[in-house]
């Protein structure tokens, strides 16, 4: 069935976005990236980010019926985008003059507002469009390929992060940027909004994309 087809495409691609933009590269490796900026006390910006991350998931809860999902996918994946940069600029600035200090309030700062951006979007948003995308019938096997890819994508990034930092040294989060802006615009080509919608209309609206795509693609 071409509808469910890209359904399924949809909700491996979500499960992409949140895990191959490299949220946790950041978490796993925060102390390293804000060492590398000239932050001291990493331990403490390590415990800040990670209670952002708890909390800014609650925040994202009401939002979720008052902005709709896709606004927040399109929302948060955009704001990371820039985060990565103020994380690039900072570590590079300090890289060539380690007199700069104020590049680790930058890099705390723009580490954190990524957190943020990662938690009212990528972060929850998947898991939600996952669970609205599909019938009844299908929803049990295609949540379980989600959650396999989800996973398979946080082991990519675990594995890879370290790799790549090594060889692009801050360079590694422009190569995240690259990332999240593919999958900002696979967001804006191909995700439903389906706040207040019936399964049935997704479905619909859904079955209605998969029509305009070459049967090459979906």
């Amino acid at each position: 069935m071409p509808n469910l087809r890209f359904a399924l495409i949809i909700g491996l691609g979500l499960q992409g976005a949140q895990q191959l933009s490299g949220i946790n590269a950041i978490l796993n490796y925060a102390p390293e990236i804000f060492k590398n900026a000239g932050f001291d006390d990493t331990d403490l910006a390590t415990v800040i980010t990670g209670a952002i991350n708890v909390v800014m998931t609650f925040v994202s809860v009401p939002l979720m019926d008052k902005l709709g999902r896709r606004t927040l996918m399109l929302l948060g994946l955009t704001g990371m985008m820039a985060s990565y940069v103020g994380v690039a600029v900072s570590q590079h600035i300090y890289a060539a003059s380690p007199d700069q200090t104020w590049t680790s309030s930058l890099s705390i700062t723009t580490t954190i507002t990524f957190i943020v951006f990662f938690a009212i979007g990528p972060g929850s948003i998947p898991w939600l469009i996952v669970a609205e995308i599909f019938t009844s019938d299908s929803r049990g096997k295609a949540s379980c390929l989600c959650v396999g890819a989800n996973w398979t994508c946080n082991l990519i990034v675990c594995i890879t992060y370290k790799y790549l930092d090594n060889a692009l040294k801050p360079n590694t989060f422009f190569l995240y940027f690259g990332v999240c802006l593919f999958f900002l615009i696979f967001t804006i080509l191909f995700v439903p909004e389906t706040k207040r919608k019936p399964v049935e209309q997704i479905c619909r609206e859904i079955r209605d994309q998969s029509l305009k795509c070459p049967p090459t693609v979906f």
